[in-house]
C-alpha cells in the first residue's frame, strides 16, 4: 500500500493540493483504516503530504518558487549520484534503461503521461540507485516522490507532449562510454526542466 502511494504521487494519481480520504483508500484497497493511516503517516514523515488536524492529510499545495526549489535540490543530488553511477554502471542496466527509453516513446504517441512518468521514474532510479551510496540514493528517492504530482501537473498541463522527451538517450550514451562528468551534467539539465518550468510561473 505505502508503495503504490508512492507510484501515485509520483506518476501524479494524487495531484497537488488533493485531499486524502482514509476511509475510501481503506475501502480500495480491502483493509481497515490502521494501516491506511500508518501509510500516510509514513509519507508525511517523508515529506510526500502534508498531515493537518484531525489527522487529515494532502498533497502539497507548493507555490512555484516552492516547486522550483525542490527540482533543483533533486537535480544537484541527482547529477552527483549519475557522477558517482558512472563508475558502477553495468551492460545489463545499460539495457534496462534503454528499456525505460522505449517505453518513454510509446507514451509520448500514445500521450499517456501515466506511463512516461513511471518509465522516467525508473530511469532516473536505475541510475542514482548504482551510485553506490545509500545514502544518496534514498534522499533523492524521497525527492522525486516530493518533486511526482508538480512534474505530473508540468507535463499534462503546462506543456505539449513533445516537451516530454528530455536527455535520456544522450545520458545513456556517456554511462556507457564511462564520462561520468557528461552524465553529471545531462542529469543535471534533465531534471532542471522542472526548476525552469516552475521559474517562469513565479
Amino acid at each position: 500500500m505505502y508503495t503504490d502511494l508512492r507510484i501515485k504521487l509520483i506518476t501524479g494519481v494524487l495531484k497537488p493540493a488533493e485531499a486524502i480520504s482514509i476511509r475510501k483508500l481503506a475501502e480500495n484497497y480491502g483493509v481497515s483504516t490502521i494501516p491506511v493511516r500508518e501509510a500516510l503517516r509514513q509519507l508525511a514523515s517523508e515529506g510526500a503530504l502534508n498531515s493537518a488536524a484531525r489527522k487529515a492529510f494532502r498533497v502539497p499545495d507548493l507555490t512555484a518558487k516552492e516547486a522550483s526549489n525542490l527540482f533543483f535540490v533533486r537535480g544537484v543530488l541527482e547529477g552527483a549520484a549519475a557522477e558517482k553511477a558512472g563508475q558502477h554502471i553495468t551492460a545489463k542496466t545499460l539495457l534496462q534503461l534503454e528499456k525505460f527509453v522505449k517505453t518513454t516513446y510509446k507514451s509520448l504517441e500514445a500521450h499517456d503521461a501515466t506511463m512516461f512518468l513511471l518509465a522516467n521514474y525508473e530511469f532516473h532510479r536505475t541510475i542514482y540507485q548504482c551510485s553506490d551510496n545509500s545514502v544518496l540514493a534514498l534522499s533523492i528517492d524521497r525527492l522525486y516522490v516530493q518533486t511526482g504530482p508538480w512534474l505530473a501537473h508540468g507535463i499534462e498541463n503546462l506543456v505539449n507532449a513533445d516537451n516530454w522527451l528530455g536527455e535520456h538517450e544522450l545520458i545513456i550514451e556517456a554511462l556507457r562510454a564511462g564520462d561520468a562528468k557528461t552524465a553529471r551534467k545531462l542529469i543535471e539539465e534533465d531534471t532542471f526542466w522542472g526548476v525552469d518550468l516552475y521559474r517562469t510561473l513565479n
